[in-house]
């Protein structure tokens, strides 16, 4: 039993950076954008989510939340120079988000050496603690796995029905849909195609940001090169296994983050087998799952197509 909850615990945890990112990645592909720089973004997060709640840590209590906003906002301006690029000047999409991604690597890896010297863990670091939530926590077999996490676990799975509701059940939510179905027929009715697009590729590189700080902040409160480890993409699978549906992803970001937590479990047994292949089990299931569903998944008919309002 004791097995089974670690399971399910550590399942949600590696699952949250993933969600965040892939709530994100929903709404910005229904809009007809592909955020293919989603790692970068994701890393960027990390780093700079760190280095908030180190320079802060005086204040404990509000280092942890001015570090998630950085890395928040650090992906919001990745996702503004991308917006321009690939928006604004109708660039194509994968090359700039690649760009992104490649250059993030780079970046992060020089900051880290200049302004952590090359050690990624601080003890000035503050990170956000578990909270158990009155009531609900006692309740049998559940209440210790689902309701005794941090607040940053709690406020990614309830973005789901948010997100959901924004876009099924708003009017601004029906026109970030036909940006990506049919964004000349919502041009001729008054709509800014440019600007849904922009403003939905901004909330996914914020999401994205978020993703990447929890890792540094909620996950382990130290930065290291690379920290995001593919999970970047795995948050693209995860939108295309979930069929660019909110509910739909969220069970996707539960399955891959049950490979992660197998992962750290199974390293944990000790079975003498070399860790690099149990680090190889969220990727195997990201390839399968692909190669299983892809055919099978209607994206949005506009999907990373640029569009030109003069057209």
């Amino acid at each position: 039993m004791e097995i089974f909850e670690n399971i399910i615990v550590a399942t949600i945890y590696a699952s949250t950076p993933l969600l965040l990112a892939a709530l994100g990645e929903v709404v910005s592909q229904r809009a007809g954008v592909i955020n293919i720089g989603i790692e970068g973004m994701m890393l960027f997060g990390a780093l700079f989510g760190l280095l908030g709640s180190y320079y802060t840590s005086g204040i404990p209590f509000l280092a942890p939340w001015i570090g998630i906003l950085i890395a928040g906002f650090s992906g919001f301006i990745t996702a503004a120079i991308f917006s321009y690029f690939a928006i604004k000047l109708r660039g194509d999409q994968i090359v700039i988000g690649t760009a992104i991604t490649l250059l993030a690597l780079g970046l992060t890896e020089v900051l880290y050496d200049r302004l952590l010297g090359g050690i990624g863990s601080q003890t000035g670091v503050h990170d956000f603690e578990n909270i158990k939530i009155p009531v609900l926590e006692n309740i049998p077999l559940i209440g210790g796995m689902l309701f005794s996490h941090n607040i940053i676990v709690y406020i990614a799975f309830l973005l789901v029905p948010c997100v959901y509701f924004f876009l099924y059940h708003t009017h601004y939510g029906l026109k970030v849909r036909a940006c990506g179905e049919h964004p000349k027929a919502i041009s001729t009715v008054g709509s800014n195609v440019l600007l849904i697009r922009t403003t939905c590729l901004l909330f996914a590189g914020t999401m994205a940001g978020i993703g990447g700080g929890y890792l540094s902040l909620a996950d382990v409160p130290y930065f290291l090169p690379g920290m995001t480890s593919g999970r970047g993409f795995v948050a693209l699978a995860i939108v295309i296994f979930g069929k660019w549906h909110p509910v739909k992803a969220c069970g996707a970001a539960l399955l891959f983050g049950l490979g992660y937590a197998m992962d750290a479990l199974l390293q944990a047994f000790g079975l003498g087998i070399q860790y690099q292949w149990f680090k190889m089990l969220p990727f195997i299931l990201c390839l399968t799952v692909l190669a299983g569903f892809v055919g099978r998944a209607d994206a949005p008919l506009a999907l990373g197509r640029p569009y030109d309002p003069s057209e």
